[in-house]
């Protein structure tokens, strides 16, 4: 049966598309406000296809069908283990280049939520559309962010709830497949052998389908003094430097604009000598040189905190796929660190409400002027 695309405005002004099921199976699931201001759910039940992979409300062809229609729209990408709707934004741009923001990978980081679904609100109301169309996660993880709100006391605490999906969940962030390898539609595992999780699983087939050339990670840090805009080196498929001079200075570029409107980017250095690298992460090396990487992240028991990130994985290219539709070049990841991972709304007086909503303006205006800009372009 031919799918059929329906329009519908709502008083956002946004599009939101719904796909006729094509076995009428679908389901219409009403999303979680992570946000804390009674943000409107997403009003759509996208089809869902044959896959092997965790069930999407969108196949490739409904996808391409959104961007050839060139107008701003809502997507549900799927269900949460909860059965939250998992949703998404797309904004088209006026180049051909593609970016994917993702805030909420931690729910316990509920100030890198409240920045992407800023940039979302931003970019329903601009006047001109952004150099890069743009595909907004603002809450990967909503169960897990439903989970830190009922505690909003705790956010920021060395309890970090929300972080995790439960006791025994690996860290969300380090679930990604081997570098060099998409996900594997049969068994599901990340470079560890472990089970990615559902929302993992829709993040990345909607990075194979869209194929973005930039994304940026949106996180929150509880140590202030790291907060800032970091870049991870870009490689080939076997782990081979391909220089990192503009991914360093888009990062950097970044981190200005931010410390220019009294944000705190103090992580990049930027009175002494400016960085775009994470200190915990190994010193980018020249291009054609072996990248190490980092694969270690909190300390954990049985090695929940390790493994691949995003920004070792999407920096990594993709080249050895049978289905040339698979490979891809390496993405150039930013990642976020928002310092604090209260909302600004979150704080008790007036003042700290005031300075910490300015802050998070900061980053969201970093975010739509650069990244989404017309500043480093990739090749």
């Amino acid at each position: 049966m031919k799918i059929q695309l329906h329009i519908t405005y709502l008083l956002t002004s946004v599009l939101f598309l719904s796909f006729a099921d094509r076995n009428s199976s679908g389901s219409r699931n009403v999303s979680a406000d992570t946000t804390g201001k009674g943000r409107p759910a997403i009003n759509a039940s996208f089809a869902s296809a044959e896959h092997k992979l965790t069930e999407r409300f969108y196949t490739t062809a409904d996808l391409d069908e959104l961007l050839q229609r060139n107008q701003p729209a809502g997507i549900q990408l799927g269900t949460t283990r909860q059965g939250r709707s998992l949703n998404a934004w797309y904004f088209p741009g006026t180049s051909d280049k593609r970016a994917l923001v993702i805030g909420g990978v931690h729910g316990s980081e509920l100030s890198s939520i409240e920045v992407a679904q800023a940039l979302v609100e931003r970019l329903m109301s601009a006047d001109e559309q952004p150099y890069y169309s743009v595909i907004v996660i603002p809450a990967l993880f909503p169960d897990n962010a439903a989970t830190a709100m009922r505690m909003p006391e705790q956010t920021g605490s060395v309890l970090n709830i929300g972080r995790y999906t439960h006791e025994q969940a690996v860290d969300p962030n380090r679930q990604m497949p081997s570098p060099g390898a998409n996900i594997n539609d049969d068994e599901l595992t990340d470079h560890l052998s472990r089970r990615i999780e559902k929302e993992n699983q829709l993040l990345l087939q909607l990075i194979r389908d869209f194929k973005p050339d930039r994304i940026a990670s949106v996180h929150a840090i509880r140590n202030i003094n790291y907060g800032g805009i970091y870049a991870d080196p870009r490689t080939d498929a076997n782990g081979i430097a391909l220089g990192y001079a503009s991914d360093s200075s888009l990062a950097v570029d970044m981190s200005i604009l931010v410390d220019q409107q009294q944000g705190n980017v103090d992580g990049n250095h930027l009175k002494t000598r400016p960085t775009a690298l994470y200190y915990k992460d190994p010193t980018p090396v020249a291009a054609g040189l072996p990248q190490k990487r980092n694969t270690v992240g909190a300390a954990l028991k049985a090695n929940r905190g390790s493994g691949i990130s995003m920004g070792t994985w999407g920096t990594t290219a993709i080249e050895k796929e049978k289905n040339n539709d698979l490979n891809r070049d390496a993405m150039r990841v930013i990642t976020i660190e928002v310092p604090g991972a209260r909302r600004s709304f979150d704080y008790k007086t007036d003042q700290q409400k005031a300075f910490f909503r300015n802050q998070m303006l900061a980053f969201v205006n970093a975010i739509h002027h650069i990244f989404l800009g017309n500043h480093h372009v990739e090749d």
